[in-house]
């Protein structure tokens, strides 16, 4: 019996050994500010991937790592892993008055096909309402130029201009919290949020679609989504959206709406009619389906914005929005359906009672 009991331990510990090494040895890179992995810095990871190689999978141990970080169109396939949001920090300080205008102030940039990240922060700390920064306060925490890109389980945060999604590729973000001051989610890809937290931290405008009239089907999608006040921060009147482009197209989908969306829900661009995005209005396709919550009233909306049917609902299926053809401004590579592996996150959505989200949100992922 002791024999057998001794047999059975080395074999168990045999095995252990091997899980062990199995589970170290499952990422191609490892990023841990001790010392502990491959690398110290994020970046250097990014230049040690393979220039269009199968997947490269790094992970990042917990840590605040501040590096302007970009990862090049050759660098595909590339999964940055991280413990958690809570911990693992990709955060900069730039803005647009000092490094050269919008789109250079990133804190990352991924330009690389077929990115995938899980449980990783993406800031920028810049605060665009503090007097030093007036003359050009727009500092992105992430920008996407790459196609087939996915977000799960990250935040994304920041000021004006957190989240910009310049290029007119696929995105897909499940599980995610979101949070910003003015257009914090803008630019003019095709992007499906599900199941995220939409933050705003003041006054101002969440989304600015800059899709080309005629040219896309769909813009910004979000399903099952909380569109709330950030708790810490004093928002109480807050816009789903000002057309930055002529065909800006942006649809939220059976999403809880606190109350400090305004009653009109959405706003135009500038009420100037010297200014070249006067009649964005015009051509813009703003609307809302099965919504609820205080912030939701589809009676006041603005007259141009659309309340859809259950048939035109239909059409916003995963499936449907990242079909190759569904632009024409750019050419798409073949059909995509993402999938997430181990996806355990929960409904995060209030109940049709609710009157704010804070309760959901302390609960959430």
């Amino acid at each position: 019996m002791k024999k057998t009991f001794l047999i059975l331990l080395l074999v168990l510990a045999h095995s252990s050994t091997f899980f062990a090494q199995k589970s170290k040895t499952a990422y191609d890179i490892i990023v841990a500010k001790d010392g502990s992995g491959n690398f110290t810095k994020v970046q250097d990871a990014f230049d040690a991937v393979p220039d269009n190689s199968k997947r490269t999978i790094i992970f990042v141990k917990a840590g605040i790592y501040k590096e302007k970080l970009k990862l090049i169109s050759s660098k595909k396939n590339v999964t940055l892993i991280g413990e958690s949001y809570k911990n693992t920090i990709l955060t900069y300080d730039d803005y647009a008055e000092i490094a050269g205008g919008t789109s250079k102030s990133f804190s990352t940039l991924i330009e690389a096909d077929d990115f995938y990240a899980e449980n990783i922060t993406f800031e920028n700390t810049i605060d665009s309402n503090l007097p030093q920064y007036k003359k050009g306060g727009q500092a992105v925490a992430l920008m996407v130029n790459g196609d087939r890109t996915i977000f799960h389980n990250c935040k994304i945060s920041g000021f004006q201009d957190t989240f910009y999604l310049k290029a007119n590729k696929r995105t897909y973000i499940k599980d995610c919290i979101i949070d910003g001051t003015t257009d914090f989610i803008f630019g003019s890809a095709i992007a499906l949020f599900e199941n995220c937290f939409i933050q705003s931290k003041r006054d101002s405008y969440i989304t600015a679609s800059n899709q080309d009239v005629g040219k896309n089907k769909y813009g910004f999608v979000f399903k099952d989504c909380v569109i709330m006040a950030n708790p810490k921060e004093d928002a109480t009147k807050v816009s789903l959206g000002r057309p930055w482009g002529t065909g800006a197209n942006v649809v939220f989908i059976n999403c809880f709406e606190e109350s400090h969306i305004i009653p009109e829900g959405w706003s135009v661009w500038s009420k100037d009619p010297e200014h070249k995005a006067f009649n964005n209005w015009k051509t813009t396709f703003y609307a809302e389906y099965n919504c609820y919550g205080p912030g939701y009233k589809p009676n006041n909306r603005i007259a141009w914005s659309h309340q859809l049917n259950e048939t035109k609902a239909l059409e916003y299926t995963k499936e449907k929005i990242f079909v190759a053809n569904t632009t024409t401004a750019n050419n798409l590579e073949g059909d995509w359906n993402p999938t997430i592996e181990n996806d355990k996150c929960k409904i995060i959505l209030p109940s049709k009672k609710a009157k704010n989200a804070n309760s959901v949100f302390k609960k959430g992922f």
